[in-house]
């Protein structure tokens, strides 16, 4: 096997040196030095293009993907809209479609305005049977006790002399 790869090999060394002696039927070699030069430029300019145009193309598509999820769904969709009006109570409801029993005002919100935060638990405000289940805690928690805060404190400053060296090794490469 280990000769036989040797033969091909050479044979197709052979064939590809005889291309440079051989003439086509107008007196020209088959391939000349100035010929492969002349198409490895031309496809490496076709590879180049090709490349900075996908570059392009995806810069383009990540510009738009960006302005969607920045962009306010209010303003990008024109069927997306809130509506709110006041019940006979004096509650205030929101909703996508408007009031059919009475006058709706349509909401327009500014996207900057909106601030999202964690909902909490409202179940003691209601005094339900859940939240007087459980116990109050007779002691502090653990979490209070001189250790732990010593640890946290330990741990704050080795977080803060890890951020600083990270800032001075990306001053470092940003000196390039």
């Amino acid at each position: 096997m280990k000769y036989f790869t040797y033969l091909a090999i050479s044979v197709m060394v052979i064939a590809l040196i005889s291309l440079f002696y051989l003439k086509k039927p107008n007196g020209q070699p088959w391939l000349t030095s100035s010929l492969i030069k002349n198409e490895s430029f031309s496809i490496k300019d076709k590879v180049v293009a090709l490349s900075s145009n996908t570059f392009e193309q995806l810069t383009l598509e990540l510009k738009k993907v960006g302005d969607k999820i920045t962009s306010s769904p209010l303003a990008s969709d024109s069927q997306s809209k809130i509506y709110k009006w006041q019940d006979e109570q004096g509650q205030w409801h929101f909703s996508d479609v408007p009031n059919k029993n009475g006058k709706s005002v349509e909401v327009h919100l500014d996207p900057a305005d909106i601030n999202v935060v964690v909902a909490e638990d409202t179940a003691i405000l209601s005094g339900s049977a859940k939240s007087a289940a459980k116990p109050f805690p007779q002691r502090a928690p653990e979490i209070y006790n001189s250790e732990s805060i010593n640890k946290l404190f330990e741990d704050a400053e080795k977080a803060k002399k890890r951020i600083e060296q990270r800032s001075k090794e990306v001053e470092s490469f940003s000196g390039f």
